[in-house]
């Protein structure tokens, strides 16, 4: 198995580095193909890149898994997803995904992600848990391994009136994407959504109870522009139906109450949302099972 993971940078010497580390560095029976697409950054960006490629390229460098590559371009292009889209036509592995320049993959987390996509073979979309980290890397909290809905999905309910589908912490098969096609290169923030919410025209996203990235919080991020984020998720998937209302209550009520009456909202869920998914990729016993669960997250 061959893992193609891009990475978008502009003027990212911050935290490249890392980055750059937790994708070269993982363990296990497969191959990595790495492609950083870069922006014409003006800052230490491209050295850091030169330096980790004359690295991987080196005779004497001793990859943890088969074989790493790691393949780069600098030019000026069109945004983030504008780089993505050129790094995943440039790559060739079967199982995708892109990891943003501050963000970081956790120990061992493509050799887990390589074992749920062999298990279980009906699996063409999975989504481990993120760990939340300050600036520094110091942990704030590591989410819950929450259950996606495929219809909720292609709805657009998710990071709208649900909880976020967090990117870093996501893995696809190279069949679905040629079924998608490209990301729109014309969103600045919103392309993730996008991206989910054509994916789930064709398959389920499977939930994986192991947290497999990290994602850092600091100033400067476009995740920070909610507003702007919020304006395209509108353009992508306006407002329809009862539906979105109804599960935008539940959610607003459950955020509004707090912590204090979670068990309401854990109990009430499996009876108002009946048609919801009920499996997730837990690992027990050093092997990875699929189990059931009533609510919304495990």
């Amino acid at each position: 198995m061959k893992f193609s993971i891009v990475t978008p940078t502009y003027n990212s010497e911050r935290f490249l580095k890392e980055t750059i580390e937790s994708v070269i560095y993982q363990e296990g029976d497969f191959e990595i193909e790495y492609v950083i697409i870069d922006g014409a950054s003006k800052d230490e960006t491209i050295s850091i890149i030169k330096k980790y490629e004359l690295l991987v390229s080196s005779p004497t460098f001793e990859p943890k898994c088969k074989r790493v590559t790691l393949s780069w371009l600098s030019e000026k292009d069109f945004g983030m997803y504008d780089a993505i889209n050129k790094g995943f036509s440039r790559s060739s592995g079967e199982i995708c995904a892109w990891i943003n320049a501050d963000d970081t993959y956790t120990q061992r987390a493509f050799e887990l992600i390589k074992e749920s996509f062999n298990n279980f073979p009906q699996i063409e979309w999975l989504k481990g848990k993120t760990i939340f980290v300050e600036e520094t890397g110091k942990p704030i909290y590591t989410a819950p391994c929450f259950i996606f809905n495929k219809k909720w999905i292609r709805n657009g309910i998710y990071g709208r009136n649900a909880y976020f589908i967090n990117q870093d912490s996501v893995f696809w098969k190279r069949t679905l994407l040629e079924k998608v096609g490209k990301i729109n290169s014309q969103l600045r923030y919103a392309g993730d959504y996008e991206l989910w919410v054509k994916f789930a025209q064709f398959t389920e996203l499977w939930s994986l109870d192991i947290a497999v990235s990290t994602f850092r919080e600091h100033g400067g991020q476009l995740s920070n522009n909610e507003g702007a984020y919020r304006k395209e998720q509108l353009e992508i998937s306006p407002t329809r139906g009862f539906s979105h209302y109804s599960i935008k209550i539940f959610f607003w009520l459950k955020t509004i109450l707090g912590k204090n009456f979670e068990w309401i909202f854990m109990y009430s869920y499996p009876l108002l949302f009946l048609n919801r998914k009920k499996e997730y990729i837990a690992f027990e016993n050093k092997k990875l099972v699929i189990k059931k669960v009533s609510s919304y997250k495990v």
